[in-house]
């Protein structure tokens, strides 16, 4: 099987950008990492690929967070990076009926709510998209939000699926990105060929070769731009987790100094956990009592 990749094209006449994402292995390590079940990994898997896909028409230094949310039943966040680097998680309530139905893979539909972000770093600006779809598809949900919140015309393919031979995670996608000046025959003919593709998971079955399923995926000839190797990275350290502990109220910090605790906390991205060392709980303590006196 090949590496991850993501690569970058165009048609030749420059009418739409195209990107063709491999993420089997970072999607396992994202399965591996959060200890999830076949079902979940498979939702998370989607929004990874999601996120990656979006971020692959970013801009240099930009960022885009992605969120899926249905009603209290489940969460999945991610974060990617233009330099395809990408982090996320999925949060369920274990008693919800929803979530039961996932975990025996009979996932009906449901309001999906979908919101986006664009940002760019140490600039306060952002772009940021809200959209509600009745669905039990990401893929759907993803492209409803991409029709009203995105300015150009942009549309995705994308599936997450276990491998029936070696019974592991696999994730492929794409995602077509009209550009300025696009003639409206050649934009009619690319929507009529998304709407036409065969399922994804067929095409990569039959030949995973990145040259050949680029050829079997775009209905012109394309001009190659650039590719990477995206991967699961989660920037979380010792020092970023303790700027969210000097988020908490100040009698809960007093509290774990005068019972010499040395907290626990979770990164909710990748599960690394952290431990405070008691001696840096006080001088988050005396940095706040200088703040505010």
């Amino acid at each position: 099987m090949f590496q991850d990749y993501l690569f970058f094209a165009v048609d030749k006449p420059v009418f739409y950008s195209f990107r063709m994402l491999h993420a089997s292995h970072l999607v396992q390590e994202a399965q591996r990492l959060h200890q999830l079940n076949s079902q979940r990994a498979l939702l998370l898997s989607d929004a990874l690929v999601s996120g990656l896909l979006l971020s692959s028409l970013l801009d240099y230094n930009e960022q885009v967070n992605l969120r899926f949310h249905c009603g209290e039943h489940f969460t999945i966040g991610c974060e990617a990076t233009f330099e395809g680097n990408i982090r996320g998680y999925i949060e369920c309530a274990e008693d919800s009926p929803v979530v039961k139905q996932i975990d025996v893979g009979d996932f009906e539909k449901e309001e999906i709510l979908v919101r986006s972000v664009r940002t760019q770093k140490n600039k306060p600006q952002l772009a940021e998209g809200v959209t509600a779809s009745v669905t039990n598809r990401l893929e759907e949900a993803l492209n409803e939000h991409l029709t009203s919140s995105y300015q150009m015309n942009t549309y995705v393919r994308f599936k997450s699926f276990i491998d029936p031979q070696t019974q592991t995670l696999r994730a492929f996608g794409i995602v077509f990105q009209e550009l300025p000046g696009i003639p409206e025959e050649v934009s009619k003919e690319l929507h009529q060929h998304i709407l036409n593709l065969p399922p994804l998971e067929d095409l990569y079955n039959q030949n995973d070769d990145p040259d050949v399923l680029a050829t079997k995926l775009l209905p012109h000839e394309l001009k190659p731009v650039r590719s990477l190797n995206p991967k699961f990275f989660c920037p979380c350290t010792i020092e970023r987790v303790a700027e969210a502990l000097a988020t908490f109220p100040k009698s809960d910090l007093e509290d774990m100094v005068a019972k010499n605790e040395s907290p626990v906390i979770k990164c909710h991205y990748c599960s690394r956990q952290h431990v405070i060392d008691t001696s840096r709980v006080k001088n988050i303590l005396l940095a706040l009592d200088t703040k505010y006196n």
